[in-house]
C-alpha cells in the first residue's frame, strides 16, 4: 500500500511511517519541516488505492496551545489547512485518517479547530481517531510537550514543574499510537479513541522520571489545567504494549542519545 503522510516529520509521523514501513508498506512525506506547506501546496495525485495521513497542524505542548499570544495563529494556520487539504482530498475521493485529539472541542483556538476538522472529515468520509497525550523524546521548544520538558530537565538533574501537579492526563506512547492507526485502518472503524485508559497526574510522571533518572523534583502551587473527558469509543482489537515506565525509559535514552536536554 503507498501511504501519503501529510506532517510525517513529526513525532507522530515519524513513528508512522517506521512502523509503515517494517510492514512493506510506501510512505511518502509532505512536511512544512521539508518546504512543503500543505496550506499553499497540494502534493501530486497519486492512485486511488493510495492511502493518506492527514497529521499537519499547528499544536505543540500546553505552554503553546494555552497561551493567548498563540490563539488568533493557530485558528488561521488550522483552518487554512482543512479548507486546503479536504478540499483535495474530496476532490481525489481519496482514503483518509484524520488525526485528533481528546481536546476536541475545548474553549481554545486548538480544541475549537479540531472539533472543525473532526466534523469536515466525517463529511468527507474519512477515518477519524482522538489521541489522548501521545508522547516520545523530542527537542525543547517552545511547542515540546510536557513529557519532554520533564525529561530535558530530568537529564541536567533536576525537575521544577510550575504547578501542583495534580492535573491529570492519560499517555500513550508514540509507538504504541502508530501502531493503534494502523489498526484502525485495516479494521475499518470510522472513529476511535486511542489511549492508555489510565488517568496519571503529571506529578506521577514527573516522579517516575525523576527515579529512573536521579534528578531532584520541586513542585509548584498553581492549578494545572484539565480535560477530563473519558473515552467512549475504545480501539477494538488493540491495546497498548508499554507501561508509562517502559515508554519513558525509551524517551530518556532517545533524549540523551541526540541529546535534546
Amino acid at each position: 500500500m503507498r501511504n501519503v503522510l501529510l506532517g510525517g516529520e513529526g513525532v507522530l509521523g515519524t513513528a508512522l511511517g517506521t512502523l509503515l514501513k517494517s510492514r512493506g508498506e510506501e510512505v511518502i512525506n509532505f512536511d512544512l519541516k521539508s518546504g512543503f506547506d500543505l496550506r499553499d501546496k497540494e502534493p501530486p495525485a497519486y492512485p486511488k488505492d493510495t492511502y493518506y495521513w492527514f497529521l499537519a497542524w499547528d499544536v505543540g505542548g500546553a505552554k503553546y496551545i494555552m497561551d493567548p499570544k498563540s490563539q488568533t495563529q493557530i485558528v488561521r494556520s488550522n483552518t487554512r489547512l482543512c479548507e486546503k487539504v479536504f478540499g483535495w482530498l474530496v476532490e481525489r475521493e481519496a482514503k483518509f485518517h484524520f488525526i485528533s485529539t481528546q481536546m476536541a472541542g475545548y474553549a481554545n483556538a486548538y480544541g475549537v479547530t479540531k472539533a472543525l476538522g473532526e466534523y469536515w472529515a466525517r463529511c468527507a468520509g474519512g477515518q477519524v481517531c482522538r489521541l489522548w497525550n501521545i508522547y516520545d523524546a523530542e527537542p525543547v521548544s517552545e511547542k515540546s510537550h510536557v513529557t519532554g520538558d520533564i525529561v530535558s530537565q530530568a537529564i541536567r538533574g533536576s525537575i521544577k514543574i510550575m504547578t501542583s501537579g495534580a492535573e491529570r492526563r492519560q499517555f500513550i506512547h508514540v509507538d504504541d499510537c502508530a501502531e493503534a492507526l494502523v489498526h484502525q485502518r485495516d479494521s475499518s472503524q470510522p472513529f476511535v479513541d486511542i489511549t492508555s485508559g489510565q488517568w496519571i497526574p503529571i506529578r506521577e510522571l514527573a516522579q517516575t522520571v525523576a527515579k529512573l533518572t536521579g534528578a531532584t523534583l520541586q513542585l509548584g502551587e498553581k492549578a494545572g489545567y484539565e480535560s477530563l473527558i473519558e473515552p467512549d469509543r475504545l480501539i477494538q482489537g488493540w491495546k497498548p504494549k508499554l507501561s508509562l515506565e517502559q515508554g519513558l525509559k525509551l524517551v530518556i535514552d532517545r533524549m540523551k542519545e541526540n541529546n535534546w536536554y
